[in-house]
């Protein structure tokens, strides 16, 4: 179960913000004209360079970590590192500049699902956490952030997240597999330990890697808590056109396939669609032995 994925459409943005965030990551703010729909947390968009942007033809999806109004303008924001052609062509561009943008795409995260909403980031997966704690704040609901990464320097946004986690009241926990900031532990672990002290049922939504959101998943599973998981995975249309973003589905979501009532654009009985059926998923309709 994951927040319906709403009407997408195709249009063109121009760049108002981009900045340095540190440790190689980039901070872009595109400012687009309606009707164009404003995203759900956990959905993404594709973006698509100009012509004469460099070697670049296919577009790149790019997780949304915030949306606001501006002039009248809708602004999406989105954290994101400059490690492929397209991404460092991206990161070429400045101020004013255009790019042709699609979306919003996919399904995003349930937030309206009852229990104490924890948000679990693993590096520059806490982009669609940070959305998602601003939707929680407008709801009036608090929530528990945890974040974990390599060493302080890959804890990329972690100002922005102290003060959209303050906006709700909660609490922000860290935690760095080399001691540099926080425990020196994973995400998983520092869950086991602030668990306990969650008011009422805890509710996780993760990002991150998939080896982290594997762990979380188990330990979602093992002990009957709801979690949802923003995956990735190689996104050529981010439609369902192109067939090329499946993962494997789980025994009991293969079992309850019915195709007579399945969409077009998702897959079949033994995978799914990133794109279409995700990129948030159940942490029980997906088959985590078959994820690497």
């Amino acid at each position: 179960m994951s927040a319906a994925a709403s009407a997408w459409r195709q249009g063109v943005a121009r760049i108002a913000r981009h900045e340095d965030r540190g440790a190689g990551h980039r901070w872009l703010e595109l400012e687009l004209e309606p009707p164009f729909p404003r995203p759900l947390p956990g959905q993404f968009v594709q973006l698509r360079l100009t012509a004469g942007a460099g070697p670049v033809l296919l577009p790149r999806p790019m997780s949304v970590a915030g949306a606001g109004r501006a002039r009248g303008r809708l602004r999406l924001g989105f954290l994101y590192a400059a490690v492929g052609a397209g991404t460092r062509a991206l990161a070429a561009l400045g101020v004013g500049e255009a790019v042709g943008l699609l979306g919003p795409l996919g399904r995003g995260f349930p937030l309206a699902v009852a229990g104490t909403p924890v948000l679990i980031a693993g590096g520059r997966g806490v982009a669609p956490l940070l959305f998602a704690a601003d939707a929680l704040a407008r709801r009036r609901r608090r929530a528990t952030l945890l974040f974990g990464a390599r060493a302080r320097a890959q804890l990329v946004g972690l100002a922005d997240a102290h003060r959209r986690i303050a906006a709700l009241g909660g609490r922000l926990h860290v935690c760095t597999d080399d001691g540099s900031a926080g425990p020196r532990t994973d995400v998983v672990r520092l869950l086991e330990r602030v668990a306990p002290g969650l008011a009422g049922r805890p509710v996780l939504h993760a990002c991150g890697p998939h080896a982290m959101l594997k762990a979380v998943a188990l330990w979602a599973l093992a002990r009957g808590v709801p979690a949802f998981l923003a995956m990735e995975s190689m996104m050529a249309c981010g439609t369902g056109v192109c067939r090329g973003c499946p993962l494997p589905r789980s025994a009991a979501a293969r079992a309850a396939y019915d195709p007579a009532t399945a969409s077009s654009l998702h897959g079949n009985r033994e995978w799914a669609m990133c794109c279409t059926e995700g990129p948030v998923f159940a942490a029980a309709d997906l088959d985590w032995e078959r994820i690497s």
